[in-house]
C-alpha cells in the first residue's frame, strides 16, 4: 500500500458558533443590566430620614425663611459743595 491517499481531507472548522455563543451572552447581560437600572435598583431610592437611635421615631422639620424687613428708607441728599471761585 502507497502512503499517500489521493482523497482529500476534509477540516470542519466550527469556531464561528462560539463566536456567536459569547455575542448572545454579552447581549443578555447588557439587557439585564439595563433592566436593572431602568427598573430601579432596590435599596437605592429610600427616602425616608431615620432618626438615631430607635428606627420608629419619626423626625418632622420644618423649614422657614426668615421674615422680610422693609428696606431702610433713603438718607437726605447732601448739600451741595460751596461753589469755587
Amino acid at each position: 500500500m502507497p502512503d499517500y491517499d489521493r482523497r482529500p481531507t476534509t477540516v470542519v472548522n466550527n469556531s464561528g458558533s462560539s463566536a456567536s455563543y459569547f455575542l448572545i451572552g454579552a447581549l443578555v447581560v447588557t439587557l439585564l443590566i439595563g433592566a436593572y437600572v431602568l427598573i430601579g435598583a432596590p435599596g437605592l431610592h429610600r427616602q425616608v430620614a431615620n432618626a438615631p437611635g430607635q428606627s420608629t421615631q419619626k423626625v418632622d422639620i420644618t423649614v422657614q425663611q426668615p421674615a422680610k424687613t422693609a428696606p431702610a428708607t433713603p438718607a437726605a441728599p447732601a448739600a451741595p459743595a460751596p461753589a469755587r471761585q
